[in-house]
Parts: structure tokens; C-alpha cells; sequence
């Protein structure tokens, strides 16, 4: 028997985790993979105590499928670690660690589909910026993002990556840009249009940046989040015992 465990952020308060499994449900409809959902951030539907039910229930094959945008602390030091315990605890047990979805090629498809729908705001005295989460420990959705920005920039059009946290913060990346256009088209990558969203745009207000900025939509569970997750669902599939669906770190 195996047993798919899709691993999603959550929050301690408020009606996201609500939304986030409304979401994972609608993901499955019609559907008969048997999964179950785990938060990382929640005092209920814990990961460790998810784990440990199909363990008990007798499953002999576990994928964990993180809906993460990115590999950063949450992936290493939470999924990853518990990971890793589990396969010394129990040898007799499978585990298959997923991917993120933020780094398959349909997000870039995401984003380019975010300028197209906003391409009476874009010309040539507009900047674009992919405004993402980013980490100060961990250099992986920089390289992600990067990559991202760099296979949708033309010699007509850039795209700049900038985050909220790390190397890459909007309070460094942005005035460079800012100096180079009139207008600044910024697309959150971001799951949803939440707390964190909102609080940036008010922290890059407080910038006082000479120019116009036009925000898009974030991701708010676009379809093509649950392609992604089948695709990563199918990708821990194809593996027969041992994860090598791990993505190495740069």
C-alpha cells in the first residue's frame, strides 16, 4: 500500500488552512489517489502525526509532496529532516521525497501569463519584477527565481527577480530598477494575495520609489497549481524504491 502526504505551509489562525484543503480536495476531485494533507504550520493535521498514522495503518510506500514554492528551510530543515528520520526509523518503509512546485516550468508559463493580462500597462518605460518569499539562509529560490526571470527576458523586455528575504531583497533590488523605468509591473509569486503580500506592498510604498507600480494578482490557486501537483505526484510515482527526487542544493 502507499500513501501520498501532500505538505502545505498553514497557519496557526485564520481561515487559510480551511482554504488550502478546499483547494488540495478540488485538486483530487474525481481523482482516487489516497492522500492525505499535512501542515507544517497548524496545531492539527500535523506532518510528524501524519506520518506516523500510515505508518501505523500498515502503508509500506509514503510520498511526501510538498506544495512549497521553493526548497529553503521549510524544506530542509522540516520536510527533509523528518525525511530523513524516517527512513533510519523505519527501514522497512519506502519514503519518496517530491519536488517543490514553484521550480517546474509551468510557473514560468504562470508568470508570463500574468504580463499578457497585464500588457496594457507594459512598454518600453516598464519594469517587470517577480516579487517572491526568498530566505536569508538558503540560496535556492534566488537561483530559482533567477532562472525564472532570465528564460522570460527579451531583448525587448527584462524581467528582474526580487524577494523578500535575502540576497535578492526588493529594499536593494528595487531602486536600481526603479531608476532604469517610469513603471514598475511587480507580480507577486506567492500562493495567494494574504498577510505577506500585502505588508510588502506597503514596505515597498514606504520606498518612495519615483515610480508608477502596478501589482498583478499572486498565484491565488491558479489552475495550473494543480497540474503541477500531479506532475510532481506522478514524478514520486515513477520512482521504485529509493527518493532520487530530491533536488540537490546549489
Amino acid at each position: 500500500m502507499r500513501k501520498t502526504i501532500l505538505v502545505v505551509h498553514g497557519m496557526r489562525k485564520g481561515k487559510l488552512n480551511e482554504t488550502l484543503l478546499n483547494f488540495v480536495n478540488q485538486t483530487f476531485e474525481g481523482e482516487v489517489t489516497d492522500y492525505e494533507v499535512a501542515f507544517l504550520e497548524s496545531e492539527v493535521i500535523q506532518l510528524e502525526e501524519v506520518i506516523q498514522n500510515a505508518i501505523d495503518a500498515g502503508y509500506k510506500r509514503i510520498q511526501l509532496v510538498p506544495l512549497l514554492l521553493f526548497t529553503a528551510s521549510h524544506y530542509y530543515e522540516d520536510i527533509e529532516a523528518l525525511y530523513d528520520k524516517c527512513q533510519q526509523t523505519y527501514p522497512n518503509v519506502h519514503f519518496i521525497l517530491g519536488k517543490p512546485l514553484g521550480t517546474h516550468p509551468k510557473m514560468a508559463e504562470w508568470v508570463a501569463s500574468q504580463i499578457a493580462t497585464y500588457s496594457n500597462e507594459v512598454n518600453d518605460e516598464t519594469g517587470i519584477v517577480v516579487l517572491a518569499h526568498g530566505n536569508a539562509r538558503f540560496d535556492e529560490p534566488d537561483v530559482a527565481l533567477r532562472k525564472i526571470c532570465d528564460k522570460l527576458s527579451t531583448p525587448q523586455m527584462s524581467c528582474y527577480p526580487s524577494m523578500v528575504y535575502g540576497e535578492l531583497q526588493f529594499q536593494k533590488t528595487l531602486p536600481p530598477v526603479a531608476e532604469k523605468y517610469n513603471k514598475l509591473l511587480v507580480i507577486p509569486f506567492f500562493f495567494y494575495d494574504g498577510y505577506l503580500v500585502n505588508k510588502t506592498k506597503r514596505q515597498i510604498a514606504a520606498l518612495q520609489l519615483p515610480n508608477e507600480i502596478v501589482y498583478t494578482e499572486a498565484i491565488n490557486f491558479h489552475p495550473i497549481l494543480k497540474e503541477i501537483v500531479q506532475v510532481r505526484i506522478a514524478e514520486c510515482e515513477e520512482v521504485p524504491n529509493v527518493s532520487d527526487s530530491i533536488e540537490p542544493r546549489t
